[in-house]
């Protein structure tokens, strides 16, 4: 695995993260309940404040976790890339 691979692979690790601690800021549940919680938060944001149906929230919100870490992905691997130029 190259470089940029790596990179990209620490930049969505590394976004899941903040979304994790964004969306359970001020959680009083442990650390460890934390992802569950964020997701579920997600979920019913979407549930409540757009009135979506409960299984349309879980997808919407699984497509955006994952498009999100896509996202972060493709953009550590180029930026990977622009610092580390392969010669």
């Amino acid at each position: 695995m190259d470089k940029a691979r790596v990179f990209g692979f620490l930049a969505s690790f590394f976004t899941l993260i903040g979304l994790i601690a964004l969306l359970s800021a001020g959680s009083h549940f442990p650390i460890y309940q934390w992802p569950y919680e964020a997701f579920q938060g997600l979920v019913f944001a979407l549930a409540w404040g757009f009135g979506f149906t409960v299984g349309i929230s879980y997808l919407v919100s699984t497509v955006f976790v994952l498009l999100l870490l896509v996202f972060a992905f493709v953009m550590g691997v180029k930026l990977s890339r622009c610092v580390f130029r392969d010669k």
